[in-house]
């Protein structure tokens, strides 16, 4: 499996604080510490050197299937191959808002993810799950960093997730951003969605994302955005979806990079190419297939 280049590297030579969070806040509560450091000021643009923990994240199943219904997989795909960042995710939202991070979590863009399965999942076990910062990546907009998730099953890595965020307008330090590079004219179109005005509050409510821009109008107009768009996350699961075959997967690795925002209510089309058997390259666009909101690479073996 094939390793993207540029967002592998741990951030900075300091031992990082480990922190275990045995209890997760409420969303609303993590929304609230999002929101309250809307203004930071004056923050140099450096990561803290801080390791949050989930000692026992399980994968439930009534969770999986709320997230399954609304991403597209299917029963015989097992555990969905990107679900395991939603264990994650209020990690990222404490790291993100940790009054050591240089910058306000609301207005943050998702540039890029990276997600690998090292060993095949199983509903109802318990995973230890890892979020630390990686590196500073410079970006031509900005100052790109990374989020690194690492989960293990009784000490052994099953799953990688790797999240590129990009704070518009800081001065930028670190090594460039590598750029994902496909065949784009071998793309070709096998799907279309529909996609309607109320799927950013059905992915909000199925992954504890609640970010506002994703939501309703009125709060995404707030933040620069003529109606909701959506979840990143939700257009790379439901691309893995679509093209994962019906069977669980033992191995495997995504990449991806967010392009454009992708409107709700909306329409879009999924274009891809199949360099081997088991790799697909891909783009999700507009309906008229002129404008990419996805960029990817989707690589497997199976059970």
């Amino acid at each position: 499996m094939r390793e993207p280049s540029g967002i592998g590297q741990t951030y900075g030579a300091v031992r990082p604080k480990t922190v275990v969070v045995d209890a997760l806040p409420a969303p609303a509560k993590l929304y609230a510490r999002a929101l309250s450091g809307l203004i930071k000021r004056g923050r140099p643009s450096q990561l803290p050197a801080l390791r949050l923990v989930r000692p026992a994240a399980l994968l439930e199943p009534a969770a999986i299937e709320r997230y399954a219904r609304v991403c597209g997989f299917i029963p015989e795909h097992g555990v969905p191959l990107t679900f395991p960042h939603l264990l994650a995710f209020p990690l990222h939202l404490l790291m993100l808002t940790d009054p050591a991070f240089p910058w306000p979590a609301l207005g943050l863009v998702h540039l890029a993810n990276h997600v690998r399965l090292r060993r095949p999942l199983a509903y109802n076990e318990a995973l230890r799950v890892e979020v630390e910062f990686g590196a500073l990546l410079r970006h031509d907009k900005g100052q790109a960093f990374v989020l690194h998730t690492r989960l293990y099953r009784r000490g052994e890595a099953v799953w990688d997730g790797d999240s590129v965020y990009l704070k518009r307008g800081a001065a930028p330090t670190g090594d460039p951003l590598a750029a994902l590079e496909i065949e784009r004219d071998a793309l070709q179109r096998v799907a279309r969605w529909q996609l309607p005005a109320q799927l950013g509050r059905d992915y909000a409510h199925a992954s504890g994302d609640y970010n506002p821009i994703h939501l309703t109008t009125l709060t995404a107009k707030a933040f620069g955005f003529p109606r909701a768009i959506a979840h990143g996350m939700w257009t790379l699961a439901r691309s893995a979806a679509a093209l994962q075959p019906p069977k669980p997967l033992a191995e495997a690795v995504i990449s991806a990079e967010f392009k454009l925002p992708m409107l709700l209510p909306g329409d879009a089309s999924l274009w891809t190419s199949s360099p081997s058997l088991t790799t697909r390259e891909l783009e999700v666009r507009d309906a008229a297939g002129d404008k990419p909101h996805l960029r990817g690479r989707f690589q497997w073996t199976p059970l």
